[in-house]
């Protein structure tokens, strides 16, 4: 008995090993809205100082569910620790209103993602989403919308991966230059061009690669990292930064800002609802208030 106890508790163990997997096709027939959000991680251990928020993780992933949307953008951070596949199973259990409902997810790679073993890492993240293929850069076409997948953790990248990524950008956004039925691209990767952060500057790497390639389809840039709301305007593009999934909140300097900002609401938890409304992609950015519900704090239409 003891033996077969013991073959028990082993087994548990290495069950309790495995890496959760989620994988969903498009959906037959879309509602016109999809959703964009971003840093789905915990606070990590180190960061006892921090307060972390799992409830508040489960309210916008089943507010998230709620919206009923065609489909989910995450900009990274999925993890606090990508190399452990706990933090995956962590994952999984928190986003579980929008994969028991079999709703698409597209995530981006965020810099807690490559933590630890950078190959035990991208295994794990392609593990739990073996619909990518392997590949950290793709596009999810949505007509009249193109979200374009990119990763920012240029560190974590070769000089050839980084050139690869620039050159499958530049055709990326010259095809859709040329397609009728595009209208409306969205760039999304997870450190922001812009950000007037406290704690954190705006990268340097994703201006000189991603923002100095946009085109005039280019209508939206999103972009997490930074555990709150903010958004500015360049040259008509929206630049958005949401990391309001439910990481530890990050502080925004108002007093001086670093940016002139479109933005200066309350910040709390939140995602990003966007609408296709005829030949308009609106965006509703949706936050969890202090009374629990959840209201429209901010909003803009591209033409």
């Amino acid at each position: 008995m003891k033996r077969a106890a013991l073959l028990l508790i082993a087994l548990g163990a290495c069950a309790d090993r495995t890496m959760p997997s989620y994988r969903a096709g498009p959906r037959e027939d879309p509602p016109p809205r999809f959703v964009m959000l971003s840093d789905t991680q915990r606070a990590m251990p180190a960061e006892f100082w921090r307060k972390d928020s799992p409830a508040e993780r489960r309210r916008v992933a089943q507010a998230v569910a709620d919206e009923d949307p065609a489909f989910v953008v995450n900009a990274g951070d999925l993890t606090c620790h990508g190399s452990y596949p706990e933090e995956w199973r962590r994952f999984h259990e928190e986003q579980e209103p929008l994969f028991s409902r079999r709703i698409p997810y597209y995530p981006a790679l965020g810099n807690h993602d490559y933590y630890g073993d950078r190959a035990v890492a991208l295994r794990n993240f392609f593990t739990h989403f073996p619909g990518l293929g392997g590949r950290r850069w793709y596009e999810v076409r949505f007509p009249p919308v193109l979200v374009v997948i990119l990763d920012s953790n240029f560190d974590q990248l070769t000089g050839e991966e980084a050139r690869t990524q620039d050159h499958w950008l530049e055709k990326t956004l010259a095809a859709a230059e040329a397609d009728a039925e595009l209208r409306h691209v969205i760039l999304c990767f997870h450190h922001p061009p812009f950000t007037n952060a406290k704690l954190y500057a705006g990268s340097e790497d994703a201006r000189k690669r991603f923002v100095s390639r946009i085109t005039p389809k280019v209508k939206v840039v999103f972009s997490g990292h930074v555990h709150t709301y903010e958004r500015f305007v360049r040259d008509g593009v929206q630049f958005v930064v949401s990391g309001g999934a439910g990481g530890p909140p990050a502080d925004v300097e108002t007093a001086s800002p670093r940016h002139p900002a479109a933005y200066e609401g309350p910040r709390s938890f939140h995602y990003c609802r966007f609408t296709v409304a005829g030949e308009r992609l609106v965006c509703d950015m949706v936050m969890l208030r202090d009374d629990g519900a959840w209201m429209p704090q901010d909003g803009f239409a591209c033409p």
